[in-house]
């Protein structure tokens, strides 16, 4: 392992707030991407459905999807700029 990993794992294992922050910012991503699959998963079914009710309720359902989405990669991007900056 190189000198700038070791160094970076040592000041994880000692600074519990940014130990938090990272764990916080893996379970978002995760999160995400559930998200992501998810909005996918619906838009497949927007494209195969034929009833216009249905169609309706189903463009909602991506709709809230992809805000909730951008929502959080908004938030991840702020974490981003704080932690750079």
């Amino acid at each position: 392992m190189k000198t700038r990993k070791l160094l970076e794992k040592l000041h994880l294992l000692f600074d519990a707030d940014l130990r938090e922050k990272k764990r916080k910012r893996e379970a978002l991503k995760e999160v995400l991407a559930e998200l992501k699959q998810k909005e996918r998963k619906w838009q497949e079914k927007l494209e195969r459905e034929q009833d216009r009710e249905r169609r309706l309720d189903i463009e909602k359902k991506v709709a809230l999807i992809h805000s909730q989405r951008t929502k959080g990669l908004a938030l991840l991007k702020a974490e981003d700029a704080e932690n750079a900056g």
